[in-house]
């Protein structure tokens, strides 16, 4: 099973002065991954049945435009800022069902205006087919961060609940897509012409 990495790349200037690791948060997610294992068929199984996750291919994970970040502002300065990071999937078929889960990694970080505090973060994981605006199946979340005294961030991670929707082929990445986003940082996206 093919299991690809995206990093939501954003804009320049958007994570300055931005630094140090995510160990905790990429831990969470490298569980996620390790969890895309394909498993031998169990005892007994029909051995001439081809197997549709062996070569099953996972649709893509996309931030939706202009939403991988999002600026609360106080008074013209930046109180915090929340971003999107790491992006991982994992996909498997059950039931004549493309059964996903998602995981996303995120910072949460400190402006100007800002101060030691607890954030929720808001994020939506949409499935949609391929080319379609409307989504199957949308999920929101609420990410838990806090930051410290003496620290200016931290890092906050979504693993998914599984999400099924009807499998099509073994070429799921050709039939549905996932899309990430912050909730209120961005607009809506346009129909594809």
């Amino acid at each position: 099973m093919r299991l690809r990495v995206t990093a939501a790349l954003l804009a320049a200037g958007v994570l300055s002065g931005c630094s140090g690791g995510l160990q905790s948060a990429s831990s969470t997610l490298g569980n996620l991954v390790a969890f895309n294992s394909v498993s031998a068929p169990a005892a007994g199984a029909a051995s001439a049945q081809k197997d549709p996750n062996m070569d099953l291919i996972c649709p893509e994970v996309h931030v939706r435009e202009g939403s991988a970040a999002l600026r609360v502002m106080a008074g013209g300065a930046v109180r915090h800022q929340f971003s999107l990071g790491e992006l991982v999937r994992q996909c498997r078929v059950a039931d004549k069902q493309l059964v996903l889960k998602v995981g996303v990694e995120g910072k949460a970080l400190l402006g100007p205006a800002g101060g030691p505090s607890s954030f929720t973060v808001p994020v939506t994981i949409a499935v949609k087919k391929d080319g379609q605006e409307r989504a199957l199946v949308t999920r929101s979340y609420r990410a838990q961060a806090a930051i410290p005294a003496g620290q200016s961030q931290t890092s906050f991670t979504i693993v998914s609940d599984e999400i099924s929707v009807p499998f099509i082929s073994e070429s799921a990445n050709e039939d549905y897509e996932i899309v990430v986003s912050i909730d209120g940082a961005g607009p809506e996206p346009r129909a594809r012409r």
